[in-house]
């Protein structure tokens, strides 16, 4: 499991914002739109950049953290959270961009 100093690096890597748990504005952030549905992830990542996603995978990847990815947080199932895991919320990243040239999209 990682520890603060790894998730120190993360959070300086990140354009958004990494919350932790016990942070201020965890629980509203932890919410989803089903309330029936009460996970308690170790952190959220408010990504506003593709490279913020990376940044996240990575770190779970190398800390084997379950791993929930939200779009809009409007899944009744509650597929967007996750316990003990890391949150990947893309619901700040609004646009997507297409360099026709290099053939690649940017959100």
């Amino acid at each position: 499991m990682s520890d603060s100093r790894e998730i120190d690096k993360l959070e300086k890597r990140l354009v958004g914002r990494l919350i932790r748990s016990g942070d201020a504005g965890y629980d509203e952030a932890r919410a989803l739109w089903n309330g029936m549905i009460d996970r308690h992830p170790r952190m959220i990542v408010k990504c506003k950049a593709v490279t913020d996603v990376m940044a996240a995978v990575d770190f779970a990847r190398e800390n084997d953290l379950p791993v929930a990815v939200r779009g809009g947080g409007h899944n009744v199932a509650g597929h967007g959270t996750c316990d003990a895991g890391i949150v990947i919320d893309m619901s700040p990243m609004r646009r997507v961009e297409v360099d026709p040239e290099k053939r690649n999209r940017t959100l």
